[in-house]
């Protein structure tokens, strides 16, 4: 069998194959049978048989991977689609109060916009792996960004609040679904780690500079400030337009390759080798491994109080300065400070984590934020409180791309996209409910709360990750092995000797270019 090269930055090897064409006769699969046998026939080797889930011909067609040029733009690309995340995310704050005015509605009814995203990123969870399966990143991506663009068309004329509430479902759909998409393919990038941290640095930066743009709508025209989305709208059409012209409705394979054979270890002490492709069945298969596999949940449910305190405090600390520390419409810039040090904290921090790993990191900023959390609820000094805030970001910053990679550190291949996606759209989902359940609570008893509701759910989220770092330990990832991890990689001729021949199949897939998306 000839030897896959490794490559140590996660970036796979691209082995072209010749592409398979669809079936539907009966007679078809043992023509495709038949075939198979004698590649392997002629290659000497036992070869893993190529299932394709992609509903359309050209989806199923290997491509030479992009060139540094077009891996560049790509990235962009993938950044523009956190900006406009961020974007969404850090608006709401600053227009919430008036957003209340004109629909004349309190504190519980205008946070139902919580619960329909909550409803759309659930959707988008569930659905996640059998749209990536069926069509891939390429028509994944802008659909999501399609239907958060559908959103800004139904709120950006002022609509009544039942259709307002219901956009929010289609915002929370494409926001999901484009979060498990982005986040699912920079894993497999060369240094996805530090890409990582830099992607969702471009979410904080987006959340950074929405607040000036809403609080300046607050200002000038706040009887319609709806209007405001409209440059929303504009952002996502642009978003939509960027994915298609750029990624040209690829798929991830398409895209950075195909991921390269792992041999595994069974319980038993066996070694099979284990191709990522395939792996796991079809897309109900994965999606039923992913939900019975413990870890996954501990993250999940992690991300899902993490991501729900981020937005909640971007989204409910205007109001807060507001109501509780006596302050005024500028307040609504305190959300840029907090998540201006959202987006300084996944830069600055990264050496930090780097040295200190993923694990430990994550206790010692939970544990920043904690204490910070405790002074703001027992001072009400305004600047005091607003300080706070931006230095609570900082240390929040690092922990949603710290949980990406270490998904990508336990688990197996074919599991990672789909574990992305669900832990993704769970925390979307606290990104919704939890503001939500906040603007239940301070209709009753007052906004304060928001305060020890932070400190709780930090406690909470600290025993989850403890959760999460002891099951990591006893994981799958720990069985497995890079294929041939101690032999140096050699290039098919050189295996074969100088006496073998080439196979024609091998020939011409030595001739292929393989150039890295790297940027």
């Amino acid at each position: 069998m000839t030897t896959v090269p490794h490559s140590d930055h996660g970036i796979q090897d691209y082995v072209p194959h010749e592409p398979i064409e669809p079936t539907v006769a009966a007679g078809a699969e043992m023509i495709f049978r038949e075939r198979e046998e004698e590649e392997n026939h002629v290659s000497g080797g036992e070869e893993i048989q190529y299932k394709s889930h992609y509903v359309f011909k050209f989806l199923r067609k290997e491509k030479i991977l992009p060139s540094k040029s077009l891996a560049a733009w790509m990235l962009a690309v993938l950044f523009l689609v956190m900006f406009l995340a961020g974007w969404n995310d850090a608006s709401q704050g600053p227009l919430l109060p008036s957003l209340q005015t004109y629909y004349n509605v309190n504190y519980l009814v205008i946070s139902t916009i919580w619960l329909a995203n909550f409803v759309g990123f659930m959707t988008s969870g569930i659905t996640n792996v059998f749209i990536s399966d069926a069509f891939g990143f390429g028509i994944a991506a802008p659909l999501g960004a399609s239907m958060q663009a559908l959103a800004y068309i139904l709120i950006s004329w002022g609509c009544p609040f039942p259709l307002f509430v219901i956009a929010y479902v289609f915002n929370g759909f494409g926001l999901g679904l484009q979060d498990a998409q982005v986040n699912s393919l920079v894993t497999r990038l060369e240094n996805s780690s530090t890409k990582m941290f830099l992607m969702h640095a471009m979410y904080g930066f987006g959340a950074t500079v929405s607040p000036f743009v809403s609080t300046a709508f607050v200002q000038r025209v706040p009887s319609r400030v709806y209007l405001y989305f409209a440059v929303s709208l504009g952002l996502a059409l642009t978003t939509v337009l960027a994915l298609i012209a750029v990624f040209k409705l690829r798929t991830d394979d398409q895209i950075v390759g195909r991921r390269q054979v792992e041999t595994r270890l069974d319980e038993d002490g066996t070694s099979r080798e284990v191709d990522p492709n395939h792996e796991g069945g079809a897309s109900g298969g994965k999606l039923k491994q992913i939900l019975t596999t413990p870890v996954v949940h501990y993250m999940a449910f992690f991300m899902l109080i993490y991501v729900g305190i981020e937005v909640t405090i971007g989204g409910w600390a205007t109001s807060f300065l507001i109501d509780e520390r006596g302050g005024n419409d500028n307040a609504g810039y305190v959300s840029s400070g907090y998540f201006g040090g959202l987006t300084i904290g996944r830069v600055v921090l990264i050496p930090v984590t780097k040295r200190f790993g993923n694990y430990y990191s994550t206790y010692v900023y939970s544990g920043f934020v904690l204490v910070l959390s405790i002074v703001i609820w027992f001072t009400h000094s305004i600047i005091g409180n607003a300080i706070c805030f931006s230095i609570i970001g900082i240390f929040l910053g690092p922990m949603y791309p710290i949980v990406m990679n270490v998904v990508v550190e336990i688990l197996p291949g074919e599991l990672q996209g789909g574990t992305i996606g669900w832990t993704a759209s769970i925390g979307q989902a606290g990104s919704a409910i939890m503001p939500f359940m906040v603007g239940a609570i301070s209709e009753k008893h007052g906004v304060w709360i928001l305060q020890p509701f932070t400190v709780a759910f930090m406690v909470a989220d600290i025993f989850l990750w403890f959760l999460v770092t002891r099951s990591s330990r006893q994981h799958t990832k720990s069985k497995l092995q890079k294929r041939h991890p101690e032999k140096p990689s050699i290039s098919p001729k050189e295996e074969k000797g100088e006496n073998e021949v080439e196979t024609p199949n091998e020939k011409r897939r030595d001739s292929q270019s393989n150039p890295p998306l790297a940027a």
